[in-house]
C-alpha cells in the first residue's frame, strides 16, 4: 500500500542523542549566521525572526517524535536516552534565551516601522519570542544574575523530570483475598495476577489477587467492593503511594517562588499568568471565588444525598455507631454513587458492554468525518514499516478532506495501558503543520495516547461512559491538531494557552451525551469476536444473546442523570485549581520556608469537597498527577475556564441544531484552523459567538441539569 506522504520515523535508542545533537547544531548554525551578519540597525523580522522560525519549523517533526518516546516507549533504555537528549536540548534552549545579543536584535526588529506591515501571526510570533527572552531575565537581570537564574531554571526542570518519572514507573498495589474483593466483576478480577502475598500461602490454600493502583485497579475496588474495609484499605494505600514525590514537589514550588522574586514578580503565579489567555491573577482569583461560592453548596447537597444512601445501607445491615452516622469518607464516594446510579437504573458496567474500545474509537472517527467533512482511512498494520510505530498495538490512519479530496495528515491510536507508558490520557503531536518557504504545507501527524484498561481473556477493553467522554475529548484535540493551518509550528493546533486550548475539546464532549450519538457508537462486545460470545453464554446460561446496539431505555436513563454528582466532579477540579494558585502565590521568604504542601492540599480538599479526610492527611495524593510539573502550573483552572467557554459556545452555536453544516464550517474556519495564531483568543471566541463570552455558563449549565 502506497502512502500519500512519508510517515515520521521512530528513532532507535542509539539514534536519539545524536539526533538531538544534530538538531541543536542546525539551530545554532542559523543563530550564529544571524549574529555574524545582522546588527540592530539592519534587524527586521525577515532578517532575524523569520530564519529562526524556518529552522524551528523544519526540525520540529523529528524533535516531536523524540519527545513522544518519553510517553510511549516501552523501553527503559529508550526513556533513559530521551532523558539525556532532553537535558541537552533544555540546556541549548537555555543558552539561546540567555543570549543578550540576540535579544537586542529581536527588540530592534520589533521597533522597526515595517513591523506594522506584517501579518498578525508573524507579529504574534515575534512578541512571543520576546516574552521568552523576558522570562529568561533580559531587561530585568544583569549579566551575572542571568547566568545564575538560567542554571536554577535547569535545576527545576531536572526535578520536574524526576517527579514525572516516578509517576510513570509507579507499580504498587494491594493484595486482597477473593472474599475481600466480593462485589468485583469477573472481568476486573481476571486482569489481576494471582499469587500468595510475600511468598506466603493462606492456611486454606486460597491465593490472593494483586490489585495494582494503575490500569483501573483502584477505581474498580472503590466502585464495586462491597466491604467498606476493602475500599478504605485500597484508598488509603493508593493515597500513600509516591511519597518520594513530596520533597521533590516542595522543592520545585519553593524554587519557582524564589525565581519569580528574582525576576521582580510578586509571585510565580504573576510570572506564569503572562503566558495564559487571562492576563491577571486578580481576574483568576475572582473567577475561582465565584465558582467556589456557587459550587460548594451544591457539593454539600450531593454529599448529603450519598450519606443518606450510605446510612440506609448501614441500618439495613444492623450497624449503628454515632461516628459512622456523622461522617462521609472519600473511599465511599464512588461506591455509593454507583448504588445511586443503580437506583436510577444506570448500570455503568452493563452500559460499558456496548462500548468496546476499538469499535467506539473508530465510530468516533465517523462522527468527526460527518461533522467536519473528513475521511479516515486505516492503514493496514502489515503495510507499515517497522520504523514508524513504537509498539505493536499502535494503529495509523491517513486523514483526508472530504470536500476536495486533499491529504490532511496522519492520526495514530495508542490507546491501551502498558508498563512504563504515560498513565493518563492525552493527545501528543509528533509533527506540526506549517507553511514552507516555497508555499507548500507540511502535513501534521498526531497521536491519541491513552491508558485505558487492558482487555481480559473473556472480553475486549470496554469503556465506561466517563471514558467514552475522555476518548472523545482527546480525539477532539487530535482533530484540532490535524485541521490547524498556521504559518508556524509554534501556534499549530492546540499549541496555544491551555486556558483556551482545552475549550474546543470540552465543547465536543456534549456530543457524547446525545442519544443518537450513543446509539450510533454502541456495539455489544460479543459481536466483535465469537469467543467473546461463547464466554458470555457460559456466564449467562439460558439467557438470550445481548442486543447488538444499546437499548433505548439504557440511553434514556444515562442521559437523564448526566449531571448526577457533577457538582462534586467540578469541586475536585476547583480544589486542585485553588491549591495550584495558593502554592504559587508565595510572596515572602517566610511563606516559602513554611510551605507545607501536604497540609495545604488536604485542608483545601476538606474545605471545598466536604468529606472527612482525617485518616488521609498523611498521604501524598498531590504527588500523583502530572499537571503541575508538566507545564500546567498556574493553569489547572483551565478546565473550569474552558468548560465555561465551551458550554457557552455549545449552547449558542450548536444546541438547537448540533449537526448544522454551516455552524460546523464556521467553527472549523474560525476556531480549529486558527490554532494559536491569534494574539487575542477571547476576541476570536467572541467572533465565533457573535458576542462576549459568558464565563458563568458552567454553573448555569449545572443548574439547568
Amino acid at each position: 500500500m502506497s502512502l500519500p506522504h512519508p510517515l515520521p520515523i521512530v528513532p532507535t535508542t542509539d539514534e536519539i542523542v545524536p539526533a538531538i545533537q544534530r538538531i541543536i547544531a542546525q539551530r545554532n548554525g542559523v543563530r550564529q549566521k544571524i549574529l555574524d551578519t545582522i546588527t540592530p540597525s539592519t534587524a527586521t523580522f525577515d532578517t532575524v525572526m523569520r530564519p529562526l522560525a524556518e529552522v524551528e519549523n523544519a526540525v520540529q517533526g523529528e524533535l516531536g517524535m523524540i519527545y513522544m518516546l518519553q510517553y510511549g516507549s516501552p523501553s527503559f533504555a529508550t526513556q533513559e536516552a530521551f532523558n539525556k537528549a532532553r537535558k541537552l536540548y533544555v540546556e541549548a534552549e537555555a543558552s539561546w534565551t540567555a543570549d543578550g545579543a540576540f535579544f537586542k536584535l529581536l527588540r530592534a526588529a520589533r521597533d522597526k516601522p515595517e513591523i506594522e506591515m506584517l501579518d498578525p501571526e508573524s507579529k504574534h510570533l515575534l512578541e512571543r519570542e520576546l516574552l521568552e527572552y523576558k522570562h529568561a531575565g533580559h531587561g530585568v537581570l544583569d549579566a551575572s544574575e542571568l547566568d545564575a537564574y538560567s542554571r536554577e531554571n535547569m535545576a527545576i526542570k531536572d526535578l520536574e523530570m524526576k517527579f514525572q518519572q516516578n509517576i510513570a514507573r509507579e507499580n504498587g498495589g494491594v493484595w486482597f483475598t477473593l472474599e475481600e474483593l466480593d462485589g468485583l466483576p469477573v472481568e476486573e478480577l481476571e486482569k489481576w495476577r494471582d499469587g500468595p502475598e510475600d511468598g506466603l500461602q493462606l492456611e486454606n490454600g486460597e491465593s490472593k489477587k494483586f490489585v495494582p493502583f494503575a490500569n483501573g485497579g483502584t477505581l474498580a475496588v472503590l466502585t464495586y467492593a462491597r466491604r467498606p474495609e476493602t475500599r478504605k484499605r485500597m484508598f488509603l494505600a493508593d493515597n500513600m503511594k509516591l511519597a518520594e514525590n513530596k520533597p521533590l514537589f516542595e522543592e520545585i514550588v519553593k524554587r519557582r517562588a524564589a525565581q519569580a522574586h528574582r525576576m521582580k514578580y510578586p509571585t510565580h503565579a504573576d510570572f506564569r499568568i503572562e503566558r495564559r489567555m487571562v492576563k491577571t491573577t486578580e481576574w483568576l482569583e475572582g473567577f475561582l471565588g465565584q465558582i467556589r461560592k456557587t459550587l460548594c453548596p451544591r457539593g454539600k447537597e450531593e454529599i448529603e444525598v450519598l450519606q443518606r444512601r450510605r446510612l440506609n445501607g448501614l441500618g439495613e445491615n444492623g450497624e449503628t455507631g454515632e461516628q459512622k452516622f456523622q461522617k462521609f469518607y472519600p473511599w465511599d464516594k464512588r461506591y455509593y454513587e454507583r448504588l445511586m446510579e443503580q437506583e436510577f437504573d444506570v448500570d455503568h458496567a452493563k452500559i460499558s458492554e456496548f462500548f468496546p474500545l476499538e469499535q467506539t474509537a473508530t465510530g468516533m472517527l465517523g462522527i468527526f468525518a460527518s461533522l467536519l467533512h473528513l475521511r479516515f482511512d486505516p492503514i493496514p498494520t502489515e503495510s507499515l514499516p517497522d520504523n514508524v510505530i513504537w509498539h505493536d498495538t499502535v494503529r495509523v490512519f491517513s486523514v483526508w478532506d472530504g470536500k476536495d479530496g486533499g491529504f490532511i495528515g496522519y492520526l495514530y491510536f495508542d490507546l491501551l495501558w502498558r508498563e512504563n507508558k504515560y498513565r493518563g490520557n492525552q493527545s501528543v503531536n509528533i509533527q506540526c503543520g506549517y507553511l514552507r518557504p516555497d508555499g507548500t504545507r507540511q502535513h501534521p501527524a498526531t497521536i491519541l495516547m491513552c491508558s485505558f484498561p487492558t482487555p481480559t481473556p473473556a472480553s475486549c477493553a470496554l469503556l465506561k461512559q466517563h471514558q467514552v467522554v475522555t476518548l472523545f475529548h482527546e480525539m477532539g484535540h487530535g482533530i484540532h491538531d490535524l485541521l490547524a493551518k498556521t504559518r508556524y509550528v509554534r501556534f499549530h493546533g492546540y499549541h496555544l494557552p491551555p486556558d483556551f486550548g482545552e475549550m474546543p475539546s470540552v465543547m465536543l464532549e456534549n456530543w457524547c451525551w446525545m442519544k443518537d450519538v450513543l446509539k450510533g457508537l454502541s456495539c455489544h462486545y460479543t459481536t466483535v469476536n465469537d469467543d467473546y460470545l461463547a464466554a458470555w453464554r457460559k456466564q449467562h446460561p439460558g439467557e438470550p444473546d445481548p442486543p447488538k446496539k444499546i437499548p433505548e431505555e439504557l440511553v434514556d436513563r444515562l442521559v437523564k442523570h448526566r449531571y448526577f454528582n457533577q457538582g462534586l466532579y467540578y469541586l475536585r477540579i476547583l480544589s486542585i485549581s485553588i491549591f495550584d494558585m495558593q502554592i504559587h502565590s508565595l510572596r515572602t521568604e517566610e511563606q516559602i520556608a513554611n510551605l507545607d504542601v501536604q497540609k495545604l492540599w488536604y485542608d483545601i480538599l476538606e474545605e471545598t469537597e466536604g468529606m472527612d479526610i482525617t485518616e488521609c492527611r498523611d498521604g501524598f495524593a498531590f504527588g500523583t498527577f502530572t499537571h503541575l510539573t508538566a507545564g500546567y502550573d498556574v493553569c489547572y483552572y483551565a478546565y473550569l475556564c474552558c468548560t465555561a467557554m465551551a458550554q457557552d459556545l455549545f449552547l449558542t452555536v450548536f444546541a438547537n441544531d448540533p449537526y448544522n453544516k454551516e455552524s460546523w464550517e464556521r467553527y472549523r474556519r474560525g476556531i480549529l484552523e486558527q490554532g494559536g495564531s491569534q494574539s487575542d483568543l477571547l476576541q476570536m471566541l467572541e467572533d465565533c459567538l457573535g458576542r462576549a463570552p459568558n464565563m458563568n455558563a458552567l454553573v448555569e449549565g449545572l443548574a439547568r441539569g
